[in-house]
């Protein structure tokens, strides 16, 4: 028998796993360097994630919960925050690397839907509220596109001007002024 996994140390490789490939990308991830940059044998990698399929499943995971976390901060203005300045937010220079690993891992689950249902089960629908999905779901499609957008091109002022004229057309129409729920 083998010696039993300890939680808080697979939960700080865990994090430690998801910084190195919010910085250095999923396609390449092999377990050596990976273990090498974590300052650990690519046998302890292997124990508390039993296989590297298995530790990439946790890293993408991890990378949502992530997003969930910032989508947590947006909420909490009771007020509701501005279409306007969720992509602000989300645009800021700061965090292109983490969207630009949120887009990797979105890639590979949906290569791999059958191992890594759980990433595409929740990637959406954990930004969604019950009421006015269909306009959340229309607001997170256009985030989503305008942000790989602006990672592929760079071009900050044409896509910030076609977020102004989607965020004007949103709140021109019927509609209430739409807010990140």
């Amino acid at each position: 028998m083998g010696r039993p996994v300890e939680p808080e140390r697979r939960a700080r490789l865990l994090e430690a796993a998801i910084d190195y490939a919010i910085a250095n990308g999923l396609a390449d991830l092999t377990l050596r360097p990976l273990a090498k940059a974590l300052g650990v044998l690519p046998n302890t990698l292997a124990h508390h994630f039993g296989s590297k399929e298995e530790l990439l499943s946790e890293i993408l995971n991890g990378v949502r919960d992530r997003l969930r976390a910032m989508r947590d901060q947006l909420r909490a203005d009771p007020e509701g925050v501005p279409l306007q300045g969720v992509w602000e937010w989300t645009a800021d220079p700061e965090r292109q690397a983490f969207f630009r690993s949120f887009f990797e891992a979105y890639g590979i689950a949906l290569e791999h839907p059958q191992r890594f249902q759980a990433f595409l089960a929740r990637v959406v629908a954990d930004w969604l509220p019950a009421a006015d999905a269909e306009l959340a779901t229309l607001e997170l499609a256009v985030v989503r596109g305008l942000l790989l957008d602006l990672l592929t091109t760079g071009e900050r002022e044409r896509v910030d001007r076609a977020l102004a004229l989607f965020a004007g057309l949103v709140e021109a129409s019927d509609r209430v002024q739409p807010t990140a729920r």
